[in-house]
């Protein structure tokens, strides 16, 4: 059985052979993976391409594919308040990959629930949302993906909808689904933005008494909005974890416990869920077996590896990045290291971390922070 380093080796080796600005960054930096690259451990002097490399403006993500620019199936974009986004091209055997992953978080995802609340548009509405074409290939954005491949319930209620060339709230239809499980216990899902999630529950806190879901109610965030932004929805400050469970937990009824938040960006291809813990008062965040993360040090760039540690986020892909150069991927996040080997809250053998936010001066580019949605009731 081959493993994680094995087919990292090979994907990094075949970045190295396909892509020529990788060729050129692992040559500058006297690194060559075909020979360097022998062990786990190696693994830390790869070089890795920074998510700005990917911006629009740096006119560099053609550069960045593996394959001809004519194989590429679509763009993915991320959201930019600055207009600036990141763009990666993908093709359908790599969103097949990323299908396979949620697949294999579904556990995690609570496969028994009866029906799914989602603070998202429909993933077809997600996917064209602002829609261009570049080099004649349509972009989508990365949630957009994220929603295509994830597996629907027929009576999902999504309740962000279209209207016009925004995305608008429907307090109504959010309202009405509340009032359906109020007080039932049933299998129930409530997925998608942060602040729109807390944007809506604060909105009725105003006017409505607390409901009663229950303890077999997740509540699943994820596309970042921990600043608190969300196109034309602001809560007017960053929104700490633990005010954001609380509140939630405390106004529709649901076990804090009960929390999960996911975490990934445009240029990477897996997610890394994390489950809300009392006693950190933070979500922390399980590195899938699929997948390995590394904390760089903020000015040495240096890999780190003690609890309490934090730095830069860098993610390392193994799979699903056959069509850019996206095996080795530093980001402008910081996370900060709780265990390398065990969740020190529920003891997974999974390395843990937190994540801390942004550096400071860092654009706020979060997949799901950056809609352009309104409130409506």
């Amino acid at each position: 059985m081959r493993t994680f380093f094995q087919d990292l080796r090979d994907n990094l080796v075949d970045q190295y052979l396909t892509c020529p600005a990788y060729m050129y960054l692992c040559d500058s930096q006297g690194f060559n993976p075909t020979i360097h690259l022998n062990s786990i451990a190696d693994v830390e002097e790869a070089p890795f391409i920074a998510t700005t490399m990917f911006k629009k403006s740096a006119q560099m993500f053609t550069n960045l594919l593996r394959v001809p620019l004519e194989s590429v199936d679509k763009w993915t974009v991320s959201s930019s308040t600055s207009g600036d986004p990141s763009i990666v091209g993908r093709r359908a055997c790599d969103l097949l990959q990323l299908e396979k992953f949620s697949e294999m978080d579904r556990n995690v995802f609570r496969p028994d629930t009866e029906q799914d609340i989602v603070f998202y548009p429909e993933p077809e509405v997600m996917k064209k949302y602002r829609s261009e074409v570049i080099y004649g290939i349509h972009t989508e954005s990365f949630i957009g993906n994220v929603l295509d491949v994830y597996h629907f319930k027929e009576n999902t209620v999504f309740v962000i909808k279209p209207e016009g060339d925004d995305l608008t709230i429907d307090m109504e239809g959010f309202i009405k689904a509340l009032k359906e499980h109020d007080g039932l216990d049933h299998y129930l899902s409530i997925r998608g933005s942060t602040p729109l999630l807390y944007s809506a529950v604060k909105a009725l806190k105003e006017t409505m008494n607390p409901f009663h879901l229950g303890s077999h109610v997740l509540v699943h965030t994820g596309g970042g909005g921990w600043d608190g932004k969300k196109g034309t929805v602001s809560v007017g400050t960053d929104i700490k974890k633990q005010d954001f469970v609380e509140c939630v937990s405390d106004f529709l009824g649901i076990p804090e416990e009960n929390f999960i938040d996911s975490y990934s960006f445009t240029e990477n291809c897996f997610l890394i869920t994390g489950h809300y813990s009392k006693e950190y008062k933070d979500y922390l965040y399980h590195i899938p077996s699929w997948g390995k993360v590394m904390i760089r040090d903020m000015k040495t760039l240096k890999p780190l590896s003690n609890p309490g540690d934090k730095g830069f986020i860098q993610m390392l892909n193994a799979y699903g990045t056959s069509t850019y150069a996206g095996a080795s991927v530093l980001v402008d996040d910081i996370g900060e290291i709780l265990s390398m080997d065990e969740c020190p809250d529920c003891k997974s053998n999974l390395m843990t971390i937190k994540i801390i936010g942004r550096v400071k001066g860092a654009e706020a580019k979060g997949c799901g922070a950056t809609l352009n949605v309104n409130n409506k009731g």
